[in-house]
């Protein structure tokens, strides 16, 4: 049982179980029924701004200076098809970005009151540096392995969230995320309606064209916003055509329990 400290919200449900009451009624109603949320005031001005200047340390570059955004840092990874910049950090003012507030909503919508135990332990960046067109790649689903491997199966699946939180203002085409809201329960429909087929992972996401999902929305978040999405919800990473770089993470975690998602050889994804 977890004993909630006084400053958190909560409210008891029918059954007299003790509720946290970060997000409203509506936020939560949007995340089952459109599969995702974006979410604002989760993470103070302040921390968010620390965390992203200290970003740009890490990535040993100026925001003022677009020139010394073409050295990429020993320590970085690149994916040149999106020029996306990617570092593993376990700075303290990164991981400041995972509060009360943050840890508190995940576990709302998980309606696991629970899951505020688990915090991460480290950092993965998702940067997406300028460049000169724009693009968005095709509807994927979390949770596959690379090089059409089959180990993680569908359900109940490695993951039964994923968390992007953005530490810059994003605009039209500047690298934010796709979604295709509902495509979460048209996904699941495809993967029940074939257990055997779609037993992992890889034969679902393979499946995905037949499906006649909606038409994507382009998400535009601020600094400091966070994105939940839910198992098996479609999404996409774009190109980002403007004059300066997103930045946005991925938690990492180093427990057991998040084995089942393997990042690295040093890190799992965190699964709240």
């Amino acid at each position: 049982m977890v004993e909630y400290p006084k400053s958190i919200p909560l409210r008891s449900d029918p059954t007299g179980r003790q509720v946290i009451t970060i997000l409203s009624t509506s936020q939560i109603k949007q995340y089952h029924q459109q599969g995702y949320l974006l979410a604002s005031g989760l993470i103070s001005e302040e921390i968010s701004e620390k965390a992203e200047t200290v970003l740009w340390s890490l990535l040993e570059m100026r925001s003022d200076q677009p020139e010394s955004w073409k050295t990429v840092p020993p320590h970085a990874r690149v994916q040149t098809y999106r020029n996306l910049i990617d570092v593993t950090t376990t700075e303290p003012d990164l991981l400041a970005c995972c509060t009360d507030e943050f840890m508190q909503s995940m576990a709302q919508l998980l309606e696991d009151p629970e899951a505020i135990a688990h915090r991460p332990n480290g950092i993965d960046t998702i940067n997406v540096f300028p460049t000169n067109e724009w693009s968005m790649g095709k509807a994927h689903i979390d949770g596959i392995e690379l090089g059409g491997k089959k180990h993680r199966k569908t359900f109940p699946g490695p993951l039964r969230m994923v968390v992007l939180t953005f530490l810059s203002d994003i605009e039209t085409q500047g690298g934010g995320t796709m979604v295709w809201p509902r495509s979460h329960r048209l996904i699941r429909s495809l993967a029940e309606s074939d257990g055997k087929k779609y037993e992992y992972l890889q034969d679902l996401h393979n499946g995905l064209h037949v499906l006649e999902l909606e038409q994507p929305i382009e998400l535009q978040p601020k600094r400091g916003d966070v994105l939940f999405f839910q198992h098996l919800f479609a999404h996409a990473g774009t190109t980002n055509v403007t004059s300066k770089p997103r930045f946005a993470f991925r938690y990492l975690c180093t427990c057991p329990a998040c084995d089942k998602w393997k990042h690295s050889a040093d890190w799992n994804l965190w699964t709240p």
